[in-house]
């Protein structure tokens, strides 16, 4: 592994000073900032997301991604080195040790990229997201920026800590900073999010989220949980991060209307206690303590598996530009219910499951007690529909072509440099 002190610039190289001793014609340059990148998983689809893009394109870029040594709120990674470049899978990686990266070592890290283009991943994270934006602005004024933001700009997402973060896209506008870069949006409607966010006349791409390997992720070990597994009663799974945007408080109230035995087993990191103490009030409160359980975190390689060993998947989420989760239920063959802000509405025409109002738990209950209606071979069919999806998503090669192509479009005035 290549090692960089933090006090020592002298002798030590970084991404450019390996690619320099490449034979071949260097590649154009691609700094990533991201909060999560591999191996870290607690963060949810965007770090698998970036990884999978990075291994797809890395024949013809060369990208060095700058991140976090933390794993959401588990805490700093130990099986990674901090403070100094590295490897991990096909790109360069910079681990920051520090739990706010100070704004003198991103813009030490953006000199030594010497970035070509540079990526951002967040529009509400100041230090993986403005800081960086700022900074390649002073230092670095030609260079394009593309911004995704991750689904931040939903309804549903917006309107958590609205006034906050209405006051942070008020001085962005102000900034104008909104003009200075291109926005990638995931589908179509997150493209709309940001035009009604910032103005039809903003310069915004669409390049869907990647992902690869998912098929072979655990899927013969779920089948054989599933085979094993004597439950009476139906078993609903809610996977994500604990916090309020992906809205299990929704299921939980679900749970107490519906007629018929089911259980609710919850999985994710607790990003947010406070919200997640209200979810164990509300269970206590609506007497669900022996049908709902937490079951923790799962590893990313195991997801998969997890989710294959579930009837069905709910997940009412207030808003999702992609929502990596949705295609990992159904590459593991578990149909879903999901909330109606999402790009997954192919899930109701492919017979893979249905769309919900997440604002209404009895819509909610109404959708779970049709799915107990349905016999066995009905809710075999819908297993076969959900991964007959994911691999016609999995299999669709557009989504690295345009990725690629909006690269290449950025980097033409600077390709040469």
């Amino acid at each position: 592994m290549v090692s960089r002190s933090e006090h020592d610039d002298s002798c030590v190289e970084g991404p450019v000073d390996r690619q320099s001793r490449d034979t071949n014609q260097a590649k154009p340059r691609i700094t990533i900032f991201s909060r999560s990148y591999p191996p870290a998983y607690l963060g949810g689809g965007p770090a698998r997301s970036l990884y999978a893009l990075v291994e797809a394109l890395s024949l013809e870029f060369k990208f060095a991604v700058i991140t976090s040594a933390s794993d959401s709120a588990a805490g700093p990674m130990q099986s990674i080195k901090t403070g100094q470049w590295g490897d991990f899978g096909r790109a360069a990686v910079w681990y920051e040790s520090a739990n706010c990266m100070h704004a003198r070592t991103a813009a030490r890290l953006l000199k030594e990229t010497e970035p070509q283009l540079l990526v951002l991943n967040s529009i509400f994270d100041y230090r993986f997201g403005i800081m960086p934006l700022l900074i390649a602005r002073t230092m670095l004024r030609t260079v394009p920026i593309v911004l995704a933001p991750r689904g931040e700009l939903s309804a549903g997402a917006l309107a958590l800590k609205r006034r906050k973060k209405h006051a942070f896209i008020a001085a962005f506008r102000l900034l104008r900073l909104h003009k200075s870069i291109t926005w990638r949006a995931s589908t179509s409607l997150e493209q709309a999010d940001i035009e009604r966010v910032f103005g039809a006349e903003v310069q915004s791409q669409v390049a869907i989220d990647l992902r690869a390997g998912l098929l072979d992720e655990g899927a013969e070990e779920g089948q054989a949980q599933r085979l094993l597994d004597d439950r009476h009663g139906a078993a609903l799974v809610f996977f994500s991060r604990i916090v309020p945007k992906k809205n299990v408080t929704t299921v939980i109230k679900a749970m107490s209307l519906i007629k018929g035995k089911v259980n609710l087993s919850i999985a994710g990191p607790i990003e947010d206690v406070k919200y997640w103490n209200q979810c164990l009030d509300l269970i206590k409160s609506l007497d669900l303590v022996g049908s709902v359980k937490y079951v923790g975190t799962i590893p990313a390689d195991k997801v998969v598996g997890f989710l294959n060993c579930f009837d069905l998947f709910v997940f009412p989420t207030l808003g999702e530009n992609f929502g990596h989760v949705v295609l990992e239920s159904l590459a593991a063959g578990t149909p879903i219910i999901i909330g109606d802000d999402t790009p997954w509405h192919e899930v109701e025409t492919s017979g893979a499951g249905w769309v919900c109002d997440p604002n209404k738990p009895e819509a909610v209950a109404q959708l779970i007690e049709h799915f107990l209606s349905l016999d066995k071979d009905a809710h075999e069919r819908m297993r076969s529909a959900a991964r007959d999806l994911a691999l016609a998503m999995l299999n669709d090669p557009s989504g690295v072509n345009a990725n690629r192509s909006m690269f290449h479009a950025l980097l033409q005035p600077t390709h040469h440099d």
